[in-house]
């Protein structure tokens, strides 16, 4: 049988496996992102016809977030496919036959299609109402909140957290967001405090038996992605409300997410303070990296979220003052960047294993990047340096992780023909990272300007891992980055986007490892001393300690 696959959680090579495991003996064809994302839907039908499939195969990164899977399998059956398959990583699959599908199709689409429409008159209504309770001029309701601190205070060193966390996407099983999650919960739960985890998923790594779990599966109706994650937002914001009303924390704690309000209305009904860790603007990165739609609905929740949260915690100093030039009151606002757990992530944790294991000769340099093949890590710009390294230079790339575009990273090198020398594990288990950066002899962190122009607002998780290893860096001149690294004292900066500049550092530590031991060494004591998770949280329990003693809890 003949399948043409279209990987859209960019592992082409796993879903393949998993295709062959179980249609035994097909022949497996890829269909190449670019294909389906360039021209209209003529086109793209076009491309997909072309190949002549007799059977269609995509594959996400949970089947429970992918949004429009009837009109993937739809998409399939008018190219031709006599077989339709959807399929995730975890044991997720979906098949149908083509005449199953185009039966089907009408009234699923049209139940969609109302589905859609419900959400989004729905989410127009409860915005307007919640507008008006946190306006500038409505009665503030923190006399309920006061009259609880007064109650409470003596618990104030051991709080109850609800942490709400909502509206997953592809590649947030691992990755950044995963270990910010996991980094706080354990450093909170550390310092005494408790807490319950409202989620739509697992998150991986999390111990659940340290942490009272409650998961509110989405459900994968909407026409586009902008309603999928607006409709499962609804439902999460009403079966999240009802457990916190139930048991009412201390206070709340809501990772932002894209047109999501559920620690909003929680915080309302409750009299708890909402504490909001926001990691950067969904406007922003819905307008400049993936073409959001209903930015008017993604505004006003943003403009809530921000309003009615009485801390709001910001990964970085240019994200301060974004948000006071966006008119959030100064006192409302802390800056607490991202960390590290110095235990997990520190030398000698099995990178010898790793390197026999993949065959890195021992005069090789082993230059590491970790992270999603995003417009902003800078991925493009690695490949471009690698391509221009001598052939001579004894140089090889361990690149872990996926995204959009690992295809076009795999494209440039094996064009530069310089393929040879990546080794490519896609995403892997965040447990598994500290073996594979421990395997390095260079880590990279070459990230990208915002397309804009805008400063730089990120704070990279994998910069603090980075650092912990004790192994020489290269990074951008960029932000935060530069801010946290000093050049030539816990690493070699590079100007953003300047691929000879990082092929020349690159160079220049391979050919000096007493350059690089000195850089990793002075990199991890600062990261120990300044940048742990245990520092993380810390800045959150010290907010409400201080929220507790005031007597207004200040939520505008």
């Amino acid at each position: 049988m003949r399948i043409v696959l279209l990987a859209l959680d960019g592992e082409a090579a796993r879903a393949e496996r998993i295709l062959r495991a179980r249609v035994p003996q097909a022949e497996v064809e890829l269909l190449p992102r670019a294909a389906v994302e360039a021209g209209g839907a003529f086109e793209r039908l076009k491309a997909l016809r072309a190949r002549r499939p007799e059977a269609f195969a995509v594959s996400t990164e949970r089947l429970a977030w992918q949004q429009g899977q009837n009109a993937l399998l739809l998409f399939g059956t008018l190219a031709g496919a006599r077989r339709l398959i959807l399929l995730d990583a975890h044991g997720g699959w979906r098949e149908e036959r083509r005449a199953a599908v185009a039966l089907r199709a009408p009234a699923r689409l049209a139940r969609e299609a109302a589905a859609s429409a419900w959400a989004v008159a729905r989410a127009r209504r409860e915005l307007k109402r919640l507008e008006s309770a946190f306006a500038e001029d409505a009665p503030s309701s923190s006399h309920r909140a006061t009259n609880y601190f007064e109650t409470s205070a003596a618990q104030a060193s051991a709080p109850r957290i609800t942490y709400l966390r909502a509206t997953p996407a592809a590649g947030t099983i691992s990755g950044g967001s995963t270990s910010h999650i996991n980094g706080f919960v354990n450093a909170a739960l550390d310092a005494g405090a408790s807490i319950s985890f409202l989620s739509n998923d697992r998150v991986a790594g999390l111990d659940e038996a340290r942490v009272s779990l409650k998961i509110i599966e989405p459900d994968s109706l909407g026409l586009t992605r902008a309603v999928f994650d607006l409709r499962n937002s609804l439902l999460f914001t009403e079966r999240a409300v009802a457990e916190i009303t139930d048991a009412p924390p201390d206070f709340i704690y809501q990772r932002y997410s894209r047109f999501n309000w559920a620690g909003v209305e929680a915080s309302r009904r409750t009299g708890r303070p909402l504490f909001l860790e926001y990691n950067g603007s969904e406007v922003w990165m819905g307008r400049h990296w993936d073409n959001a739609r209903l930015f008017d609905l993604l505004t006003r929740v943003e403009r809530l979220n921000l309003r009615a949260a009485a801390r709001v915690f910001v990964v970085s100093e240019v994200e301060r003052r974004n948000l006071e030039a966006a008119g959030v009151a100064e006192e409302k606002i802390i800056v607490n960047p991202n960390g590290v757990d110095v235990e997990r992530f520190r030398p000698g944790t099995g990178g010898a294993r790793v390197r026999d294991e993949l065959g890195v000769a021992e005069d090789e340099t082993l230059v590491g990047f970790v992270g999603t093949f995003g417009p902003w890590h800078g991925v493009l710009t690695l490949a471009e340096a690698a391509v221009a390294l001598p052939p001579q230079a004894r140089v090889r790339f361990l690149l872990v992780g996926s995204g959009s575009l690992r295809e076009k990273v795999e494209t440039m090198l094996r064009e530069g023909g310089r393929m040879e020398r990546a080794l490519f594990t896609g995403s892997v288990a965040h447990e598994r990272v500290p073996a594979l950066l421990d395997a390095c002899d260079v880590l990279a962190s070459p990230h990208a300007p915002l397309s804009d122009g805008s400063e730089f607002f990120g704070s990279p998780t994998k910069l603090f891992e980075y650092m912990a290893m004790g192994k020489a860096i290269v990074a951008s001149r960029l932000g935060q980055i530069a801010e946290v690294l000093c050049d030539e004292e816990t690493a070699l900066l590079v100007e953003p986007g300047d691929a000879r500049a990082l092929k020349d550092a690159l160079l220049r530590l391979a050919a000096s490892p007493e350059l690089r031991v000195r850089l990793g060494a002075s990199a991890r004591r600062v990261c120990v001393a300044r940048h742990t998770w245990a520092h993380n949280a810390a800045r959150v329990l010290d907010a409400y300690r201080s929220l507790v003693k005031k007597d207004d809890i200040g939520y505008r």
